[in-house]
């Protein structure tokens, strides 16, 4: 791909926080009793009263608008007026400014029809809550997009919604840096922190040709079963005193790889709020003090949405995703996920249970598609220790070994015949 080529679809992907200086988002207001769909242009709190004022969602009132630049007060507005008995049918939305006019079109088709499939995607899509604006760490118009466009660093949108969230980013970039008068082309990722001052900075962190853990600072720090959990993207069950990459300052915190960059991810221990309840299980204190030392605890009894079955599994906090997630989950009855199920006709329903499980590389008619929408190769089965559904690639290996292992022989053959063949001699005859 030419460069000029590689700038373009850049440029076809880049956010558009980045792409229009003047991009700005908006809250709309929607009731679910009457389909009443209005733009929020101020929000007013007054001791435990909280006022919305709204406008048309018109294109021509677009400057009155509200700016959706602090997510954080927005969460903590959100959270005290839903909590007003009044508020129960409202939902908040988040859409672009120059996007609110459409979105209403769209979502006026629940007045007519409130099963309508695109009506309840919009809503889906754009409802946002006081939790999920409370996960934002950094806001766009802090992360110094525009500088960055300068520089040539072109930020897509994906990248973008993992800066906002404070998780480790990915991608590299091609960035020039000055040292002195020279000139100096590197790979960088994008790396967003507080400094001292509590401003927002954008930081650059070159790629390590080898894991950060392997350094003689942290040797002793890290078990090798440590270093082969982070190795592999998970985070280790325990807290590590840790300087921050940025300040500098040490503290305690979860850690994991950053495979982009070869470097550490932490999370500070401070940054993670304690939790009471997972899934709708109250934790007890026993298991709260496990998880605030970083640990991982056993959770049972977790109900699953319109359903009898209920699952259990391991908790702990992950990095990554900076939330507490669940592993090693088990199933009171076998369970296959919404969207696997779907694509399933009876014969592989069969096969999925059956102890030779459904080989998907030999699906062609009809290809089984994994998350990121491309067809799966491997052997799925349903697990009768779990109840869960397995992902097996030994299959996958085996077959890999398996032509290795045939194209050995050709090779030896081919090297003894080389070997066995005469040369031709040119010395004299006599």
């Amino acid at each position: 791909m030419s460069e000029q080529n590689q700038n373009t679809e850049e440029r076809l992907n880049q956010a558009p926080e980045q792409a229009d200086p003047k991009y700005k988002e908006t809250l709309l207001l929607y009731n679910e009793e009457n389909g009443a769909i209005e733009a929020v242009s101020d929000l007013k709190q007054d001791g435990n009263k909280y006022k919305v004022t709204t406008t048309q969602p018109l294109s021509a009132n677009a400057p009155a608008f509200y700016d959706l630049r602090n997510s954080s007060a927005v969460a903590a507005f959100i959270k005290g007026f839903k909590s007003q008995e009044n508020a129960k049918p409202f939902h908040f939305l988040k859409v672009a400014a120059d996007k609110a006019s459409k979105l209403t079109q769209t979502l006026m088709r629940l007045v007519d029809n409130p099963k309508d499939a695109e009506g309840l995607k919009a809503l889906s899509d754009h409802t946002v809550t006081s939790y999920q604006l409370e996960k934002v760490k950094f806001d766009a118009v802090d992360l110094k997009l525009q500088e960055l466009k300068e520089m040539g660093v072109i930020v897509a949108p994906k990248e973008l919604e993992a800066m906002k969230l404070g998780l480790p980013t990915t991608e590299l970039h091609d960035v020039t840096l000055k040292i002195g008068d020279v000139p100096v082309v590197g790979q960088f990722a994008l790396q967003p922190f507080r400094d001292m001052n509590g401003d927002v900075q954008v930081g650059l962190q070159s790629p390590l040709s080898r894991p950060e853990y392997e350094r003689e600072e942290y040797r002793m720090m890290f078990s090798s079963s440590e270093k082969e959990t982070m190795f592999a993207g998970r985070t280790p069950d325990r807290l590590y005193d840790l300087p921050n990459p940025m300040t500098g300052e040490k503290e305690w915190c979860f850690a994991t790889l950053n495979p982009a960059t070869n470097r550490l991810a932490i999370v500070p221990k401070r940054e993670v709020p304690d939790i009471r309840y997972f899934n709708g299980v109250r934790l007890d204190d026993a298991q709260q003090e496990v998880l605030k030392t970083g640990g991982r605890v056993v959770v049972e009894g977790c109900a699953m949405r319109n359903s009898d079955i209920t699952y259990s599994g391991k908790v702990g906090f992950d990095v990554q995703s900076r939330e507490y997630k669940m592993t090693d989950y088990k199933y009171s009855k076998p369970y296959i996920p919404a969207s696997l199920a779907k694509q399933l006709d009876n014969r592989q329903k069969e096969l999925l249970s059956s102890p030779q499980g459904l080989d998907c590389s030999q699906e062609k008619e009809h290809p089984i598609l994994g998350k990121n929408g491309k067809p799966l190769t491997c052997t799925i089965r349903l697990d009768p220790r779990t109840n869960g559904v397995v992902y097996d690639f030994a299959s996958i290996r085996r077959m890999e070994q398996q032509e290795q292992q045939n194209r050995q022989p050709e090779q030896k053959q081919e090297t003894a015949q080389e070997t066995d063949s005469p040369s031709k001699s040119r010395g004299r005859k006599r």
